[in-house]
């Protein structure tokens, strides 16, 4: 008698212990969720809106959201209740696969070129052209010629084509000669310069994300090296002439360049190191997009072709890796799931 009544006051200690552990994995998925939201909505809260769009949902998310287990399985995205796609999802080099994972119907078509127009509706001048060629996977290329506003705002363009070509140098240019003591080049899109962030179907941020790697791979080192200074974010009479040059028109259609107001160097949150500090250089819109406006950008340049527009919504629908960015539904921005590549970057004079 005395074992069976053991026996019990066991069971039920187990059963407690169990219901306990239980109550407090539903606390910490409920604070999880609740931690997770919170911050997720405060981060990418400044964010660009982008094109909404239904998710293809993986097999692994079905299966732990019908078990009820996503959680203690890091399936984060089960866990939330957004979809992803993950295995599911279209082959990203096919230029059917949608950002959402899903296959279109047809490859997206080319918005209208843009009219040379200034924001009053008068003509503009394009003084350069810019060429970008790349390569997407393994034998997709394609380019975008773009034209410059140089009469309208000619400060700006004229450190874009820096960038673009020679490199954008704000310390002394001491520190590029050898025996200085120093490691340090000018910061050069034709040098590692990448498309950093596809925002699908509204713009494309292009820039370089870290110039102590451009640096290595540019010379074909094995590894960054110690005493490497990487080029700060520009100041003094130059940024005063360019932050005084205004918008040429307004974010309104698909195909415009656009930089931040200060200039090249300016973009991103602020907040990044000198060697990021040119990670965000320039955007090239995929659609209207007003909310770049209110961000104090400016216009400098518009795509001039009709194979250019159309390669343009090709990029602009490329499938971007997953990551925090992709969570949020409409919010899904990020680095191209393909590997995307530039492969030549030439400006020529307008006569």
């Amino acid at each position: 008698m005395f074992s069976k009544v053991k026996c019990n006051q066991n069971h039920r200690l187990k059963q407690a212990k169990l219901d306990d552990e239980s109550l407090i994995l539903d606390d910490v998925r409920r604070s999880f969720l609740v931690m997770f939201t919170t911050t997720t909505c405060v981060s990418f809260g400044s964010l660009p809106a982008a094109v909404a769009a239904e998710r293809a949902v993986g097999e692994a998310e079905k299966k732990c959201r019908e078990q009820g287990n996503c959680l203690e399985n890091f399936d984060i995205d089960g866990a939330v209740g957004w979809n992803w796609g993950g295995k599911d999802r279209c082959d990203a080099t096919d230029p059917r696969c949608g950002p959402d994972g899903k296959m279109m119907e047809a490859p997206p078509l080319g918005a209208a070129v843009p009219r040379t127009v200034d924001k009053n509706g008068n003509d503009v001048a394009i003084t350069h052209i810019i060429q970008l060629d790349f390569s997407l996977g393994k034998t997709e290329k394609g380019s975008m010629r773009i034209g410059l506003y140089g009469d309208s705002c000619p400060e700006s363009v004229s450190q874009l084509i820096d960038f673009l070509e020679y490199g954008i140098i704000t310390t002394s240019k001491l520190m590029l000669e050898d025996g200085f003591g120093v490691s340090a080049s000018p910061v050069s899109f034709a040098i590692g310069g990448s498309l950093t962030t596809i925002y699908p179907q509204s713009r494309l941020e292009f820039g370089v994300l870290s110039q102590a790697t451009s640096y290595a791979k540019g010379r074909g080192l094995n590894r960054i090296p110690k005493n490497f200074v990487p080029q700060p974010r520009p100041s003094g009479q130059k940024v005063d002439a360019i932050s005084k040059e205004q918008t040429v028109r307004l974010h309104d259609v698909a195909g415009l360049l656009s930089i931040p107001k200060n200039g090249i160097g300016f973009g991103g949150t602020g907040l990044e190191s000198d060697d990021e500090a040119f990670a965000s250089a320039f955007e090239i819109t995929a659609a209207g997009v007003p909310a770049m406006d209110r961000e104090s950008r400016k216009v400098i340049g518009q795509v001039m072709d009709e194979e250019s527009m159309a390669f343009l919504a090709r990029l602009a629908s490329l499938a971007t890796k997953k990551g925090l960015k992709g969570i949020l539904p409409g919010q899904n921005a990020g680095p191209p799931l393909v590997k995307t590549s530039i492969t030549s970057v030439s400006t020529t004079v307008q006569t």
